[in-house]
């Protein structure tokens, strides 16, 4: 077998694509979204909750989740962090009216951007706004959030005015971690403080890296919180050789989780001792094998695989490149065999087996695999995605486009998919 060659942007799409292997953050987006309820829930009246909801927003977007706002829409537009307006009401409708009124009449979520018309671009040309279908109301909505470029426009031109028009005030996370931790205290969420406690360290290390102060006497009175509610759940802990060593980092993470006491999971060294005994033991065997296991496996020659296609095309190679390329496959194809004969059902595995499929040129096979999935899993924005890339790959520019706007519905805030749909609308 002889890979296919692949072009230019195809080899961008696999390096962007492999993100989309690993999970996104929904404890971000539960944790977010249970701290905006546990706002509405509070009775004091002191409270900022439209300066608290902006930096809570502020952090998910530092994390790989999908927009989550009309979650609590009702909530957002309640305290002012969300405005709503007819389509005709945005800033550059009389200069864009046909693109506008197209959009309304789809009746579809869209992003729009600072430049309406133009593609999607993180730095020149980022997400200003978001319009919305309401069945309520039968009317296609504008959106713009308190604080963002759109709300900036409408400030302007004098649409939003009194103290709509004062942006929310920029925040330390620590202290609003520390405001929500009081509200869930009192409120006995348990499940919000379990969630503190298990993004905190990512947030210390993320604050650590951008050089940001650490406040050190929140997260002291966060941590007695859940202490003192019991709000550690044993499966969100890291296992204990994982955790930083040294450091400011270091010594954090020593402080936050001796709080865990016994809770903490076995050591990765003694999960990666098993898992290379399992990996070795022949399959006529009678071993206990779970689906995730394979899928474990699967994931890792396909991350692999792509590793090596993509540095195979940038430095070039021979035939043993190839050789140990075609292994890989092979051998991420046999355990997604034998993990679909335990759950033949499972859509992640259906859907990375289309994947080593697809590496292969086998595209038949992919989509097939692909299809699988989605029979499954219909509102799977990642198996959409992947099929959208297989279109792509064989020229089949109406089915990619079909296939990146069911993705841009599923998850709005797809910035790949966005630039993709952007470029294959273009042909």
């Amino acid at each position: 077998m002889s890979l296919k060659k692949y072009s230019a942007s195809l080899r961008e799409i696999l390096a962007l694509y492999k993100s989309y292997l690993v999970m996104s953050m929904y404890e971000a987006e539960s944790l977010v979204e249970l701290s905006v309820y546990a706002l509405d829930k509070s009775e004091d009246a002191e409270l900022d909750r439209r300066s608290l909801i902006y930096n809570l927003y502020q952090l998910q977007q530092q994390f790989d989740t999908g927009f989550t706002h009309f979650r609590v829409m009702d909530i957002l537009i309640k305290y002012h962090y969300v405005y709503t307006f007819p389509i005709t009401s945005h800033p550059e409708y009389a200069k864009h009216k046909p693109w506008f009124d197209r959009l309304a009449a789809e009746k579809k979520f869209s992003f729009i951007f600072l430049s309406p018309l133009e593609a999607y671009d993180t730095d020149n040309n980022p997400v200003a706004g978001y319009a919305n279908y309401d069945h309520t109301t039968q009317q296609y909505i504008l959106y713009c959030d308190a604080g963002s470029i759109l709300w900036e426009q409408m400030v302007a031109n004098g649409t939003i005015t009194g103290n709509d028009a004062i942006a929310p005030e920029e925040m330390n996370i620590f202290s609003v971690a520390h405001e929500i931790a009081e509200l869930a205290g009192e409120q006995k969420d348990i499940t919000l403080l379990g969630n503190w406690y298990q993004l905190l360290p990512y947030i210390v290390m993320m604050e650590d890296q951008e050089g940001n102060p650490i406040n050190y006497k929140a997260l002291e009175a966060i941590l007695d919180i859940i202490v003192a509610n019991d709000a550690i759940n044993a499966e969100t802990l890291p296992p204990a050789d994982e955790l930083p060593v040294g450091g400011e980092l270091g010594k954090f993470c020593q402080w936050w989780y001796a709080a865990a006491g016994d809770k903490m999971k076995p050591t990765a060294e003694e999960e990666k001792e098993e898992e290379i005994d399992l990996e070795t033991i022949p399959f006529t065997e009678q071993v206990e094998k779970s689906t995730a296991w394979y899928e474990q496996q699967v994931i890792h020659f396909l991350q692999t695989a792509n590793n090596e296609i993509a540095e195979l095309e940038e430095k070039g190679g021979d035939e043993n490149a190839q050789a140990r390329i075609y292994d890989l496959l092979q051998q991420g194809l046999t355990f997604a065999q034998k993990g679909l004969e335990l759950s033949p059902n499972e859509p992640n595995l259906l859907m990375n087996q289309g994947s080593l499929y697809m590496l292969a040129g086998l595209l038949d096979k992919a989509l097939a695999s692909y299809d699988a999935a989605l029979a499954v899993a219909p509102d799977n924005p990642n198996i959409h995605l992947n099929r959208a890339i297989l279109f792509w790959q064989n020229d089949q520019l109406p089915e990619a486009i079909k296939s990146f706007e069911k993705v841009t519905e599923l998850d709005p805030t797809n910035e790949f998919a966005l630039q993709w749909l952007e470029m294959a609308r273009k042909g």
